[in-house]
């Protein structure tokens, strides 16, 4: 696994992901609130770019009174496949029509308001296990997201 340096937080928008390239990967970062995200820049669905998808709330519906009612869920931020509308938790990676989809997550540490990703390291070398689902806060240190 290594650490790469890939923005600084001020690089980063609320609504819309930013696309970084770090050792031969490409990868959507997200900036939710005082977290940052970071997601393989391949949806699961066809291979477009995900990570330079919108980011929303997610869309919400209940039935009051035998009605239908929809609502933004602005605790669950979504980002939006660009080529074909698929959506997926920033947060966990899980698309929301089909559970059994996910976008590949990878750590991150904000450093002095550097963002740092830790990739596995490819199929092959050295192991190359899953990577962690975490995200980092404002402020976060190495320790903070292990």
């Amino acid at each position: 696994m290594g650490e790469h340096h890939v923005a600084s937080i001020d690089d980063l928008s609320p609504d819309r992901g930013l696309v970084v390239e770090a050792d031969g990967r490409s990868i959507g970062l997200f900036l939710v609130g005082d977290e940052v995200h970071a997601i393989l820049n391949v949806c699961p669905h066809q291979g477009g770019p995900v990570g330079s998808g919108g980011l929303f709330p997610a869309i919400r519906a209940v039935v009051e009174d035998r009605r239908l009612r929809e609502f933004e869920d602005p605790e669950s931020p979504v980002v939006v496949c660009p080529w074909h509308g698929w959506e997926f938790d920033v947060r966990s990676g899980v698309c929301l029509a089909d559970a059994k989809r996910r976008v590949q997550r990878y750590p991150v540490v904000l450093r002095n308001g550097d963002v740092i990703v830790t990739l596995p390291d490819r199929p092959g070398a050295n192991g190359g296990g899953p990577p962690d689902q975490s995200g980092a806060s404002r402020g976060s240190s190495p320790a903070a997201s292990s």
